[in-house]
């Protein structure tokens, strides 16, 4: 098992404990992925970074019973609700650990996926060439990712409520630039690389629902982590913010991303 950091465990834990709250906000992005890659049924997808398992449903519903879904995650807690939910399909396996890493057989699997599961490699032109090694001849990547912070109202509005842009951790934003994306892509050994720019209004539901997840998880919730002793009045400034912003039991935010498939050789 993969060992976490501080505060890869605290985000572990709120990634389980606020599962379906957070695919009520990811879902519209990550189908927006799926639609784009296109599985077809009877095919093998690895997910990686499959969280709390909905992705490994929604790719489950596109291959079918005679399909398989491997899913991916460095985090055990979250793992733990993917098995709860996918336990009665015998065509789903689950894997903990470092998706850069990923030790599965040459040309075994027909589909990569991932909903915000690639911006933190540390070296993501080897990470991308191991997931093509996997793909077989003719195989498909697709994943969506974000585009920068200054687009991502989900993001910016809190941080910005908060006071605490100026503390953000540019990691989840690696792929703000479609050359970058491009270029890595290409030096794994893709082909056929596709970038297209995909934006929504996202909710988890009314401000409270809302408050509940912005503080945990995303750009805030990473501040959060790190500095617990901001979270209180970080609560305070959000929640008012927040509730300025529901409308009719709900508050929505924009989200900004990039939509990228690719192809094996």
């Amino acid at each position: 098992m993969a060992a976490l950091s501080t505060s890869q465990y605290v985000g572990d834990q709120a990634r389980a404990e606020l599962a379906d709250l957070i695919d009520l906000q990811m879902s519209p992005l990550g189908m927006a992925a799926i639609d784009a890659l296109a599985p077809a049924d009877g095919q093998t997808v690895l997910d990686i970074g499959c969280g709390a398992g909905q992705t490994i449903l929604q790719l489950m519903d596109r291959v079918g019973p005679t399909g398989r879904v491997i899913g991916v995650d460095l985090g055990p807690r979250v793992l733990a609700v993917a098995r709860a939910r996918t336990g009665y399909l015998p065509q789903v396996a689950l894997l903990q650990g470092d998706a850069a890493k990923l030790v599965l057989p040459d040309q075994s699997v027909d589909a990569i996926f991932s909903r915000f599961g690639t911006m933190f490699f540390a070296d993501p032109i080897m990470a991308f060439a191991n997931m093509r090694r996997m793909l077989r001849q003719g195989g498909k990547i697709g994943f969506v990712c974000w585009r920068s912070l200054s687009e991502n109202e989900l993001d910016l509005f809190p941080v910005e409520a908060a006071g605490l842009k100026a503390a953000v951790d540019a990691t989840p934003f690696s792929f703000e630039d479609a050359e970058t994306i491009d270029r890595i892509l290409g030096s794994a050994g893709f082909e056929g690389i596709d970038i297209q720019a995909f934006d929504a209004d996202v909710s988890s539901g009314d401000a409270e629902a809302m408050l509940k997840v912005v503080t945990r998880v995303g750009a805030l919730g990473m501040i959060l982590r790190g500095a617990p002793a901001l979270l209180s009045d970080a609560e305070r400034r959000v929640r008012a913010a927040l509730s300025m912003r529901e409308c009719d039991g709900k508050v929505g935010l924009g989200a900004a991303t990039w939509i990228v498939t690719a192809s094996a050789p």
